[in-house]
C-alpha cells in the first residue's frame, strides 16, 4: 500500500508544474492535467497525497497571509537599514501599486484547486478502492471543505472581491472568462459550505502532528465562528437589520464555544504525545468560557519576587517554541525531517548580522494598546518576550556589550530566550536567533484568538461584563502577578459596546503580534462602522465606508510609527476598497481586464494597454 506524507507531496507537486506551465498566475502549478488524471485517482492514497499538497502548498503562501493581513497595520514599522525589499515601504504607507509581485494570488489559488481536486474525485474513488470507507470519506471532505473554505476568506480579507469557483481547473481556457463575485456573497457561501459538514471531521489523528497540522473538528468550528464575526461586521457597516448583525454575533459564541470543547475533547484523547502534556498546569483565570484552560506560567510570581535571573514563560514556549501546544487549534507544519522550512520568518522578522529582517515591530503601538499603563506594559510578558530593543543589542552583541545606536525593536517571539532580571528592571538578553533556517509552525487559530472572537461578540450583545472577563482572563495569564488584567486595572472602564470593542483590539494587537491577523482586526473595526457620504463604488445600495476608514485611522493607525501620516492614510484608502489589496496586473490582463481593478487602487503601472475596471 502507498504511503504518502509531506515528503511525498514533492513529487505531486512537481507533477503538477511540469504539466501546467502558464503565465497565468491564476492557474500556475495547478495540479493533474486531464491525460495523466486517466490512471490517477484509483485508491484513497491518491486521495491523501493531493490532500496532503494542499497543506503543502499552503505553507508556501504564509508570507503573502502576513503581507495582505498584517504588515499594513500600526503594528510594524519599515526597517530602513533593509534594501531588498522597498516595496513593504509602499505598503506600509498605503500606497501599494498591483504590480508588487507579493499580490499574486496564484498560489492560493492552487491551494484550493487541490481542494477541489480531492473533492470532485472523493465519491469515484469511494467506489473503487474497497478499503476506503465512507466514513473515511465524509470525514476528508469536511476537512477539504474547511480548508478551501479558509483559503477563500484569506482571499476576500485581503481583496474583497475576487474569482470565486468550486470547479476544477484544468486549463487556461477553464479560466478565461473568470470575473469576480462580491465578497459578501462568496462569504455567505462558504459559511452555508462549511456548516453544512461541521462536526463532520476528525475530532484528532494518531500523531500531534497531524492532529494539529490538519482541519479537526476544532479548527472547523474556530473558522466558523470568525466567519460570522466578520459578516456581523460587514452587514453592521452596510445597515442591515439589527437582528441579522446580533445573529451572527450568536453564531460566534456558539461556534466559539463548540469549538473550545471540541479542543478540551481532542487533548484529553492524546495519548501518544512526545511531551507529556499534562506537565503544565492550567487555568480559566476567570474567563467565564468553559473549557478555556489557559497554560499557567506557573513560577512567574514566585521568581518575579525573588528576583529570579531565569522566568521560563510556559505558555510561549509551548506555543511557539515547541509547537503543537494544547492550546493550538491549527497550524501549518515545518520540520526539517519534512524539507520544509519557515523562511518567511526569517526574512519578515529575522535577527541575525546581516540586517536584512523586513518588519519591526511598532512599540508606540503596542504601549498605546496597553493604555500607556507602563506598570502593565512592564510586567507584561508578552511585550518583552515577543520583541527586544535593537540599539542595545548592535545586531548580535549582548546588552552589556551593545553600543548600537538604532531603535527598533525585532520579533523575538518564535526564539528560544530566557529572561534575567535585575532588581526593579527588566531586561533581555538574547542568545540565540533564527540561524540560517527556521523551522517554526505557523499558527492559524489557536485558544485565546477563539476567545477573543467571543469577547467581541459579546461586546456587540451588549454582555458586556463577559466581554470584560475573556480579556481580564488573558491579560491575568501575562502579568507577571498573575493577577492583574488590563480591563480592571485602574479606574471603572467605561461600559459600552464601542469600550469593549477597543479594549478587544488593544489585546488581539498585543496578544497575536507578529501572527498575521492585525491588519484583518483593523479591516473588520473599519466596516463594522462603514458609513461614508457616496455610495459604495460597485454596491451602490451601501454607502462607501469612508467613516470606517478614517475611524479606524484615527483610532489605530495614529498611534502606531506612522502617527504623522494619519491624514496621508485616509487620503489615500479614500473609502474601504483602500482597505483591500490591489489586483495583481497580470491577473488582469491575463484574461482580458475582465477581473476589474480595485478602484481606488486603479494604476496598472505595469499594463502597457493601460486597460483598468471601472
Amino acid at each position: 500500500m502507498k504511503r504518502i506524507t509531506y515528503k511525498t507531496t514533492v513529487a505531486i507537486l512537481g507533477l503538477a508544474s511540469l504539466t501546467m506551465m502558464s503565465c497565468n498566475d491564476f492557474l500556475t502549478l495547478y495540479p493533474l492535467d486531464k491525460v495523466v488524471e486517466e490512471n490517477f485517482w484509483e485508491d484513497k492514497n491518491d486521495l491523501e497525497g493531493v490532500r496532503y499538497g494542499a497543506y503543502s502548498q499552503m505553507g508556501g503562501t504564509i508570507e503573502k497571509f502576513i503581507a495582505w493581513g498584517d504588515a499594513r497595520s500600526d503594528a510594524y514599522k519599515y526597517n530602513f537599514e533593509n534594501t531588498y525589499s522597498s516595496d513593504y515601504t509602499d505598503i506600509l504607507e498605503a500606497d501599494p501599486d498591483s504590480t508588487m509581485g507579493i499580490f499574486d494570488w496564484g498560489g492560493v489559488y492552487t491551494t484550493i484547486n487541490f481542494c477541489n481536486k480531492v473533492l470532485a474525485h472523493g465519491e469515484e474513488v469511494l467506489a473503487k478502492d474497497p478499503q476506503f470507507t465512507a466514513t473515511e470519506w465524509q470525514q476528508m471532505k469536511a476537512e477539504m471543505v474547511a480548508l478551501r473554505a479558509l483559503n477563500y476568506f484569506y482571499l476576500i480579507r485581503s481583496f474583497k472581491d475576487v474569482p470565486f469557483t468550486f470547479e476544477v481547473i484544468n486549463s487556461d481556457e477553464d479560466a478565461h472568462t473568470f470575473t469576480i463575485t462580491p465578497q459578501m456573497d462568496i462569504l455567505n457561501t462558504l459559511i452555508d459550505d462549511v456548516t453544512a459538514v461541521a462536526g463532520l471531521a476528525k475530532s484528532r489523528f494518531p500523531s500531534d502532528k497531524d492532529t494539529k497540522g490538519l482541519i479537526t473538528n476544532t479548527a472547523i468550528y474556530a473558522l466558523l465562528a470568525e466567519m460570522h464575526l466578520w459578516r456581523g461586521a460587514l452587514r453592521e457597516g452596510r445597515g442591515f437589520p439589527e437582528d441579522q448583525v446580533q445573529e451572527d454575533a450568536q453564531k460566534v459564541i456558539e461556534f466559539g464555544q463548540k469549538s473550545l470543547d471540541a479542543l478540551a475533547l481532542q487533548n484529553q484523547q492524546i495519548t501518544n504525545s512526545s511531551f507529556d502534556r499534562n506537565a503544565n498546569d492550567k487555568d480559566d483565570f476567570g474567563s467565564g468560557l468553559t473549557n478555556a484552560l489557559l497554560i499557567k506560567n506557573d513560577d512567574m510570581q514566585s521568581d518575579y519576587n525573588s528576583r529570579s535571573r531565569s522566568i521560563e514563560v510556559n505558555s510561549y514556549q509551548a506555543t511557539f517554541e515547541r509547537g503543537n501546544s494544547e492550546e493550538s487549534i491549527f497550524e501549518l507544519q515545518f520540520a526539517s525531517s519534512d524539507y520544509r522550512e519557515s523562511a518567511f520568518l526569517r526574512s519578515l522578522f529575522g535577527y541575525s548580522a546581516d540586517k536584512h529582517f523586513i518588519l519591526t515591530v511598532s512599540n508606540d503601538a503596542v504601549k498605546a494598546a496597553l493604555n500607556g499603563n507602563t506598570t502593565l506594559y512592564a510586567n507584561d510578558c508578552r511585550t518583552w518576550y515577543s520583541c527586544v530593543e535593537a540599539k542595545y543589542l548592535d545586531y548580535g552583541q549582548s546588552q552589556a556589550s551593545g553600543s548600537g545606536s538604532s531603535s527598533y525593536y525585532y520579533l523575538t517571539k518564535w526564539m528560544s530566550s530566557q529572561f534575567d532580571m535585575t532588581t526593579g528592571n527588566l531586561t533581555t538578553n538574547i542568545t540565540q536567533g533564527y540561524g540560517t533556517k527556521s523551522y517554526h509552525n505557523w499558527i492559524i487559530y489557536r485558544m485565546t484568538d477563539v476567545m477573543l472572537m467571543m469577547a467581541e461578540a459579546y461586546a456587540i450583545t451588549g454582555e458586556y461584563t463577559k466581554c470584560d472577563d475573556i480579556v481580564d482572563a488573558i491579560q491575568k495569564r501575562s502579568q507577571l502577578d498573575q493577577t492583574t488584567g488590563l480591563s480592571k486595572s485602574g479606574s471603572a472602564r467605561e461600559k459600552t459596546q464601542k469600550a469593549c470593542i477597543d479594549l478587544v483590539m488593544r489585546e488581539r494587537l498585543v496578544e497575536f503580534l507578529g501572527e498575521g491577523k492585525r491588519w484583518f482586526d483593523l479591516v473588520r473595526y473599519a466596516e463594522r462602522i462603514g458609513g461614508g457620504t457616496k455610495a459604495d463604488p460597485r454596491e451602490p445600495e451601501y454607502m462607501d465606508g469612508s467613516d470606517g476608514v478614517k475611524a479606524m485611522v484615527n483610532d489605530y493607525m495614529a498611534k502606531g510609527y506612522y502617527s504623522k501620516l494619519a491624514a496621508n492614510l485616509i487620503s489615500r484608502m479614500n473609502n474601504r476598497y483602500g482597505l483591500y489589496c490591489p489586483i495583481y496586473y497580470r491577473e488582469r490582463s491575463a484574461n482580458d481586464y475582465l477581473i476589474p481593478q480595485n478602484p481606488v487602487w486603479n494604476r496598472e503601472k505595469g499594463d502597457n494597454n493601460n486597460q483598468s475596471a471601472e
